[in-house]
């Protein structure tokens, strides 16, 4: 479907006042909606691991685990910018562990994609770590993922209100 009739077809839509994000999206939980496989390095691993890691992967973060396996940080390419770029020169003597955000919010993959949102937006971060009782990392979430799910489920509605198969 072109942009044209996408917009057509919203417009159309939300002018009959259809209900776009209803509270079975809002209360869903964020295992429903089908969790990325997390990256995870452990405490030993360099800077240049990570960015490495990172640009190959094209993906924002990385989960930093123990020895145990179990979450004790997360490094983003916003750590990188504001804790490493201009103030370190050999990535390859830096360690993660060193850089990391350290305990990470996180939540339990049953918690629901409307606190989740509540948790990113107020704790100003893109990245929730999924993690299962042992705080072994199972998952993790970005807005991203949450706002395509969104989206998706908001077209499955538009276009079921006006019978169209996309």
């Amino acid at each position: 479907m072109d942009q044209k009739t996408l917009l057509s077809t919203i417009h159309s839509a939300c002018a009959r006042g259809v209900q776009l994000i209803p509270s079975d999206i809002l209360c869903a939980s964020i295992g429903s909606i089908g969790l990325k496989d997390p990256l995870t390095v452990g405490l030993e691993a360099t800077l240049r691991e990570c960015l490495d890691i990172l640009q190959k992967r094209r993906v924002g973060s990385l989960l930093i685990v123990d020895s145990d396996g179990k979450l004790v940080g997360i490094f983003t390419e916003r750590d990188f910018v504001m804790k490493v770029m201009g103030k370190v020169t050999d990535l390859d003597a830096a360690f993660v562990r060193d850089f990391m955000t350290k305990d990470p919010v996180r939540e339990l993959p049953d918690a629901s994609l409307a606190f989740a949102l509540s948790v990113m937006s107020h704790g100003g971060f893109r990245h929730v770590p999924i993690v299962d009782q042992d705080e072994v990392p199972i998952g993790i979430v970005s807005v991203k993922d949450v706002v395509d799910y969104f989206v998706q489920r908001m077209l499955d509605g538009i276009f079921e209100s006006v019978d169209i198969d996309i």
